[in-house]
């Protein structure tokens, strides 16, 4: 980018896109709360995707193309936080009649509540505590040439402190429905277990087809 100026993160992606301020085709769909990153306070050496990854990540993003479009979109891997998914509006609510739970696999991780973000050189240092907690079980620290604002720091911090205690990993077979379509990775969803009704987000999906029709299998993260 621009040596002597100041360019957010969403503008420092769309200056990978681009040569000598021409674009490649490709678009950005930036969907975090963007920052602003100080001119010389960040270099990358390594292809244009592994460029906008490392963006993305600094402020717990990933990378995800747009099916049909030249667009990648830049998502919040927790779009909403697990101790708000119980009141949360579901991006989809999964009819239980054709669902099939193919697996679930249980995974026990520290139950942090507070983790120390910083930032290199001209960047900040934030302190992130779960809210209603006591903040006294520290994940390890992360340091992060682009954690330049609190705002980015904020979002890298709330990730961590997502990614924390029980958490069932299920996977669930249906067929692609008229209301569902392809659920892509990133969704919230509700869904029928049984007797229980659980809420978490896909992080994987499979499409299968054969003579007997289609159907996807989705990964999806819950927590206990």
């Amino acid at each position: 980018s621009n040596p002597g100026a100041i360019r957010s993160a969403a503008q420092i992606m769309g200056d990978i896109l681009s040569v000598n301020g021409v674009g490649v085709g490709w678009s950005v769909d930036f969907g975090l709360t963007d920052w602003n990153i100080a001119a010389g306070q960040w270099a990358h050496n390594g292809t244009a995707i592994s460029a906008l990854s490392a963006v993305a990540s600094a402020a717990g993003g990933y990378l995800q193309p747009h099916p049909t479009l030249k667009t990648l979109r830049v998502l919040p891997r927790y779009p909403v936080l697990p101790w708000d998914w119980a009141g949360a509006v579901p991006d989809l609510e999964l009819p239980s009649a054709p669902v099939v739970r193919e697996s679930i696999e249980w995974v026990e991780k520290p139950r942090y509540n507070r983790v120390y973000v910083a930032g290199q050189g001209q960047g900040v240092l934030c302190r992130v505590t779960r809210a209603g907690t006591a903040g006294d079980i520290l994940a390890p620290q992360v340091v992060d040439p682009l954690i330049a604002t609190a705002a980015a720091g904020r979002q890298r911090g709330g990730t961590i402190l997502a990614d924390t205690g029980r958490q069932a990993l299920i996977s669930l077979s249906l067929p692609i429905l008229a209301e569902t379509g392809i659920i892509t990775p990133g969704k919230l969803i509700r869904y029928g277990d049984g007797s229980e009704t659980r809420v978490g987000l896909t992080r994987s999906v499979n499409v299968s087809v054969n003579r007997a029709g289609s159907r996807q299998t989705i990964g999806i993260e819950t927590h206990a």
